[in-house]
């Protein structure tokens, strides 16, 4: 076994960051089935993963491999006083709740509960996060799953998003697409909202889903 064939620590700092395989995939510009070949160790970690790698999750590449084993891809690694850690971003946690078979996510009256950010909504204005109440099976989601929304990108069919009417709390729903409409649907019992339509007032897309 070379040095390069040794165990890394890419999965475990990208649980800590609360990152699924597609999103660091995409925060580095690598599938999500090369992200898993990487981190069990069917694909060898070249020294160009390892920078970049290393970038998205926030830490020194000797925190993802074993230092000989960076000192062998990248060279010597200078001994200095590391430079203070910038502050990370973080995202307010909203208190959710289960309300008429909807799943209500309220706009928060005072500052509560905070996470970090996860790389690809550090930067993101207003981007926010909640846990589920209970289990939904319309949209399929299990309690204590934590939802983060980006307040930004539109949603897609196949996307979950809160959506926010005119006169209403913001629910979480389902995308989909009925005929040429986008539609949200929040459950069963409830009708199709036309997220076109004249009383919808904001859609913010559901990025990712932390599963404790």
């Amino acid at each position: 076994m070379t040095l390069h064939d040794q165990p890394n620590r890419i999965r475990e700092w990208r649980s800590r960051r609360r990152m699924s395989l597609a999103e660091l995939g995409e925060t580095v510009g690598l599938s999500r089935s090369e992200i898993s070949k990487l981190e069990n160790g069917s694909r060898r970690v070249r020294a160009e993963h390892l920078v970049i790698l290393a970038k998205a999750l926030k830490v020194p590449p000797e925190e993802l491999m074993d230092r000989d084993t960076v000192r062998d891809m990248l060279g010597d690694i200078p001994q200095q006083a590391p430079a203070p850690a910038p502050a990370a971003a973080t995202l307010p946690v909203r208190q959710c709740r289960r309300q008429g078979g909807m799943v209500i996510v309220p706009d928060p009256e005072t500052p509560g509960m905070a996470i970090e950010a996860p790389p690809q909504l550090a930067n993101v204005p207003g981007a926010y996060a909640f846990y589920m109440p209970d289990t939904s099976y319309e949209p399929r989601v299990p309690v204590g799953a934590l939802l983060m929304v980006n307040t930004v990108l539109p949603p897609r069919a196949g996307d979950m998003a809160v959506v926010h009417m005119e006169g209403a709390e913001p629910f979480l729903a389902s995308v989909e697409r009925q005929g040429d409409r986008l539609v949200a649907v929040a459950n069963k019992d409830t009708a199709p909202v036309d997220l076109n339509g004249p009383h919808v007032a904001r859609t913010h897309r559901i990025a990712g889903i932390w599963f404790a």
